[in-house]
């Protein structure tokens, strides 16, 4: 069975960090539909799993220390979200050989809708911040 909502958290995780990125250090407000989409509400304004899913990874980014926000908006966006410094360092770091910086990576892996490549990468930064958190 193939884990589409998996693949969808880490290519919303990209897209969310990716925004940020470009505007560090401002504080921005993000909308959820920015980033997964139009949302289409049920008859009782009930919104749709994606758009769930999709409000649900930002909470998760903030819980994991990659991104703050001052307040949420009706489960439609964040306002002033930033980045960490843990999630600047990482979208700014260089790989190990001096190739490219991070950010650039997964802005190209974006770019091309390479979901396999977002997803290693999403997963290198997931398992470093883990690392981290183990070490504190």
């Amino acid at each position: 069975m193939l884990d589409i909502h998996i693949t969808e958290f880490y290519n919303d995780s990209a897209r969310i960090l990716l925004s940020l990125y470009r505007s560090f250090p401002r504080q921005i407000s993000m909308y959820v539909e920015d980033i997964s989409g139009l949302d289409t509400p049920d008859e009782y304004g009930m919104h749709s799993e994606r758009h769930l899913a999709c409000f649900n990874t930002f909470l998760w980014l903030k819980e994991e220390g990659l991104i703050r926000f001052s307040d949420i908006e009706r489960q439609i966006g964040f306002d002033q979200c930033v980045l960490t410094l843990e999630g600047f360092r990482w979208l700014a770091s260089f790989d190990h050989e001096g190739g490219p910086k991070f950010v650039d990576e997964l802005e190209l892996a974006v770019k091309q809708s390479d979901s396999i490549l977002v997803e290693q990468l999403m997963k290198s930064v997931f398992q470093a911040q883990s690392n981290i958190k183990n070490a504190q």
